[in-house]
């Protein structure tokens, strides 16, 4: 977006779609802010019932769903399963472990 128009362009990582992770991406209410979630795994496991997976109570896509579907309703949060490898101060970046590259791959407005 443009800044003459007066408004900041926010771009916000989400590193991991964990509890805390899920919960700010579904209640982050930024007009035209980009929100990106950087995750290892493609699913949100509910761990409080794994025990049950292991007893044969549930079947394990029952506590495992994938973090898109969670996330579908969201128009500005983009997911990546990626790591992250560092975060630049200087360049004010992040970058992703599997992308290998030595400069950031996503510039960050705040951290």
């Amino acid at each position: 977006m443009p800044a003459s128009q007066g408004r900041v362009h926010v771009r916000v990582v989400v590193l991991g779609a964990g509890f805390g992770g899920l919960t700010f991406c579904q209640t982050f209410r930024f007009p035209g802010a980009e929100v990106t979630v950087v995750d290892r795994c493609n699913y949100h496991l509910f761990t409080p019932l794994l025990y049950q997976v292991a007893t044969a109570g549930l079947s394990a896509p029952e506590i495992a769903q994938p973090i898109r579907s969670i996330l579908s309703r969201h128009q500005h949060v983009t997911v990546l399963m990626d790591e992250a490898w560092r975060v630049d101060l200087v360049a004010m970046g992040l970058c992703l472990l599997h992308l290998q590259t030595r400069r950031p791959s996503h510039r960050l407005t705040h951290l």
